[in-house]
């Protein structure tokens, strides 16, 4: 059972209709599909293969009760300091307010994807039961930003250049950084909770990966 569900899709992320049949398929079955599919894209890009592995096993059937408190912080959150600040990681999941970095993946993949329905004889725009078609692009780039922000924000992007080994390196305050660590204190994204708290996490994979950017208006 992954850590969200159906009811994480409202406000600004609504997926109408999620337990209406659809011509082809159930709704709520496609849903659920990409659900899965975008937690472990997700995760196993923020913590690396191993840790995901490690982690996933913990959330099979919702939070196990086995769970290790270091997996509790991430997925419920948790305040600390550092350097002296500060410092909040809201969690992967907010159950009081149904807000999830992970449904706000979720919800654009869903979108960009089902855009248009297959037909025997290519895509179809699909129709809605109310209101005019309209470009669904301007929303899934306003989520799409908002789940950047959470996952990694600023933090291990754009490296200033690379070594000759390819190793990116990031050039701050003058110095030379080889994490991409840019401090930040307040609410902090889940790449600043992790790399502030690796003591904590062994099996983090400290590699420089590239999950994705902010978008611009268009979806650029």
């Amino acid at each position: 059972m992954p850590l969200i569900d159906s009811t994480y899709f409202r406000d600004s992320n609504i997926i109408a209709n999620v337990n209406e049949p659809g011509i082809n398929i159930n709704i709520n079955d496609d849903l659920n599909h990409h659900i899965k599919v975008g937690e472990r894209d997700v995760l196993s890009f923020a913590f690396g293969w191993e840790m995901w592995l490690d982690f996933s096993q913990y959330i099979t059937n919702g939070v196990d009760p086995e769970t290790p408190q270091n997996y509790r912080d991430i997925i419920n959150g948790k305040q600390y300091e550092k350097d002296g600040k500060k410092c909040f990681w809201l969690g992967l999941i907010q159950p009081s307010t149904k807000e999830s970095l992970l449904a706000d993946y979720v919800y654009c993949t869903y979108r960009n994807e089902n855009n248009t329905q297959t037909t025997g004889t290519g895509e179809a725009k699909i129709s809605s039961k109310v209101g005019m078609p309209a470009s669904m692009t301007p929303k899934i780039t306003k989520v799409w930003n908002k789940f950047i922000e959470k996952l990694h924000g600023s933090f291990r992007s754009n490296p200033s250049g690379f070594t000759p080994e390819g190793k990116p390196f990031w050039i701050y305050n003058g110095g030379v950084d080889y994490y991409g660590v840019f401090p930040q204190d307040g609410v902090v994204s889940l790449a600043q909770f992790l790399f502030d708290n690796k003591d904590d996490f062994p099996l983090l994979d400290f590699n420089y990966r590239r999950f994705g950017e902010y978008k611009n208006e268009f979806g650029l």
